[in-house]
C-alpha cells in the first residue's frame, strides 16, 4: 500500500516556518542593536576580553573570603 503525501501541505508548512524564523531573527537582531546602542550611549561598553574573563571567574564558582 502506497502512502499518500500532501506536498502542498508540506510546502505551505515550509513557507510558514521560514517566515517565522525570519521574523524571529529580525526581532533578535533589532533587540541586539538596541541593547548595543544603549550600552554605547552609557559609555559602559567593556572590551570583550574583560567580559569573558569576568564570566569565566564566576563560572568556576570561586568564593572570595575577606
Amino acid at each position: 500500500m502506497k502512502r499518500k503525501v500532501d506536498r502542498e501541505r508540506i510546502e505551505r508548512a515550509d513557507r510558514v516556518s521560514k517566515l517565522m524564523l525570519d521574523a524571529e531573527r529580525q526581532a533578535r537582531e533589532a533587540k541586539t542593536a538596541r541593547l548595543r546602542e544603549q550600552r554605547m550611549s552609557l559609555g559602559t561598553l567593556e572590551p570583550k576580553a574583560v567580559v569573558v574573563a569576568k564570566a569565566r571567574k564566576g563560572a568556576r564558582g570561586a568564593i572570595e573570603i575577606e
